[in-house]
Formats: C-alpha cells, sequence, structure tokens
C-alpha cells in the first residue's frame, strides 16, 4: 500500500505538469519556442543572441537527454558566438564521431562551410558545437548530453 501511495505522489508531482522534457519531442521553425531556447542556454552554457531564431530541436530522453539544436544566428552576432565556441574549453575526451546522429535526421552527417567547431565539457554536460554558413545565413548546430 505504501508502495502505491509512494507511485501516486511522484505521478502527481511530476507526471501531471506537462513537462514535455519527460518524452521524446521534436520542434521545428514554427513550434520552436521560447521555452527551448532557454533550456539550451541554461544546460549547455552557451549564450545565444535574443534575436536568434530556432529551427529545429530534438529531444531524447530519459536518465541522461541529448539535446540537438538548430539556430540562425544573425550576422551582427556571428563573431561573439564564434569567439564563444573558441573560448570553451576542450573536454579532452573526444567522444564518439556520429555519436546518436541516427536519431535526429537533419543534423549534419559531415557539417560543410564550417566556421567554428568545438567538443566541450561546459556547464555539466559534453558539449558539440559547429557554426557554419548555409548559403546567406549563419547556422548555429549543437548537441549537448550527459554520461
Amino acid at each position: 500500500m505504501k508502495l502505491i501511495y509512494m507511485i501516486v505522489v511522484c505521478l502527481a508531482v511530476v507526471g501531471c505538469d506537462g513537462n514535455r522534457d519527460l518524452t521524446e519531442y521534436n520542434l521545428d521553425e514554427n513550434s520552436f519556442d521560447a521555452e527551448a531556447m532557454v533550456k539550451i542556454e541554461q544546460e549547455s552554457g552557451v549564450d545565444l543572441p535574443d534575436d536568434a531564431k530556432g529551427l529545429a530541436f530534438c529531444h531524447i530522453p530519459p536518465i541522461d537527454p541529448i539535446v540537438f539544436a538548430k539556430i540562425e544566428i544573425p550576422a551582427s552576432t556571428q563573431e561573439l558566438i564564434a569567439k564563444q565556441i573558441g573560448d570553451l574549453t576542450f573536454s579532452g575526451t573526444h567522444f564518439p564521431k556520429g555519436f546518436v546522429n541516427d536519431r535526429c535526421e537533419w543534423w549534419p552527417a559531415a557539417p560543410k562551410n564550417v566556421i567554428s567547431s568545438k567538443q566541450a565539457f561546459n556547464n555539466g554536460y559534453y558539449v558539440e558545437l559547429y557554426l557554419v554558413k548555409e548559403e546567406d545565413d549563419f547556422i548555429l548546430y549543437i548537441k549537448y548530453f550527459t554520461i
């Protein structure tokens, strides 16, 4: 009986608040919201410009979530993002090439026109970043996870 009570309490506290991070979900440029942008900044430790535009987002739970994001960076702030990437400390460990990339269909297998990139351990997460030039746009690809 005590176990049932604990399960009910846990579901009431965690499961009923509409926390989308408990499930796998994807966002596109129409559904990529401010909540996702704040999540990326808080968890990865990367400061994004206010006028950055979310293009795609993929969240894979449960215990050690993996997050993929594709964000358009205004040309006026791309140098600040490149500097921020450069200032990150290399984690000293390369995670496997292509780690979980197959879980996200839009993640580039081999990013092209890379301006700046880094694998780092930042803010408690392993972070992989690519700032690339795609046609006339600056795009930040970011993937982060814990192990």
